[in-house]
C-alpha cells in the first residue's frame, strides 16, 4: 500500500477538519514546527513535529488499525523501530473520557510519540 501525503493550505485547515482531536492533542504542549496529513490505505495520519517530539495520530473510520500497519507507518515516516516510540492504543478511550467527541465516528485511534534524540 502507498503512503500518500495530503497537501494542506495552512495549519488552520487541519484544526478545522479535526477540531476536538487537535484541541486534545495540542493542549498544554510546546509549539509545533511542522504539521502534515498522510493517508495509508483508509487510515489517516496526522504528523506533528514539536522540535523535541514527533507525534503521529492514526485515525480509521471503518476498521481497527492492525499491528502490522502501525509498524509500517512508524518505519516509513519516522525511520525507526517500534521499540524507539511510545504507542498508545487506548487513545480513543482517553479522548472520549476527556469529553472530546470527534466530529466523525472513528473505529480506531492510535497515538504514537517519538522523542527526537538531541544532537
Amino acid at each position: 500500500m502507498k503512503l500518500i501525503e495530503t497537501p494542506l493550505n495552512s495549519n488552520v485547515n487541519l484544526e478545522t477538519l479535526y477540531p476536538n482531536l487537535m484541541q486534545y492533542m495540542f493542549n498544554n504542549r510546546k509549539a509545533i514546527k511542522l504539521l502534515k496529513l498522510y493517508a495509508y490505505d483508509r487510515t489517516k495520519i496526522i504528523y506533528a513535529d514539536r522540535f523535541d517530539t514527533i507525534t503521529l495520530l492514526l485515525l480509521n473510520r471503518q476498521r481497527k488499525i492492525s499491528h502490522q500497519e502501525v509498524d509500517t507507518i512508524i518505519h516509513r515516516l519516522l525511520k525507526v523501530d517500534r521499540q524507539a516510540v511510545t504507542v498508545d492504543v487506548g487513545y480513543k478511550k482517553q479522548i472520549l473520557e476527556a469529553g472530546m467527541w470527534p466530529k466523525e465516528n472513528y473505529k480506531d485511534m492510535i497515538a504514537i510519540e517519538y522523542k527526537v534524540p538531541q544532537k
